[in-house]
């Protein structure tokens, strides 16, 4: 692809935030590490902005960025022990609010169920889930289909 112009770069970070602070969110479950991991994430991207060799699959190389970088605030979080601090409510699926039996349910998926579920709902293909996750497409659409009937058990009990 060459040379991402700036223009570009930023028209492409401004339409995948929501998506990716969600996917950040899923891992970290709080704002303020969710806000570092973004920070982090743009500056990482736009410094290899030129490796990346297809406009099309930038979300997906994005969202691989992000969620290095969620994890590894995330293994320095678990090096640190807070007493004081109170976890935020989470806030990645803002439909969720309507049905506390829905969020309860979708909280007590595994977590790469989850992260599938999201990603999905966000509009993302089979192949750019794929991709973000580092598996095969098969394993999104295994992933997809048990969070699928666990939520429909989950739900039948209430």
């Amino acid at each position: 692809m060459g040379v991402i112009r700036d223009d570009v770069f930023v028209e492409e970070i401004r339409s995948v935030r929501q998506t990716a602070f969600g996917v950040a969110y899923l891992i970290l479950k709080n704002t303020s590490d969710c806000e570092d991991a973004m920070s982090a994430a743009i500056v990482k991207a736009y410094e290899h902005r030129n490796s990346l060799l297809k406009r099309g699959s930038f979300r997906a190389w994005f969202l691989r960025i992000l969620r290095n970088e969620a994890y590894t605030i995330l293994r320095e979080r678990r090096k640190v022990i807070k007493t004081d601090e109170i976890p935020e409510s989470p806030q990645p699926f803002p439909d969720a609010d309507r049905s506390l039996d829905l969020r309860a349910a979708l909280m007590r998926l595994k977590k790469d169920q989850r992260n599938v579920l999201y990603l999905r709902e966000e509009g993302y293909s089979m192949e750019e889930i794929a991709a973000v996750l580092q598996v095969p497409v098969g394993t999104v659409k295994s992933r997809i289909s048990r969070a699928k009937e666990t939520l429909r058990s989950y739900l039948e009990v209430n």
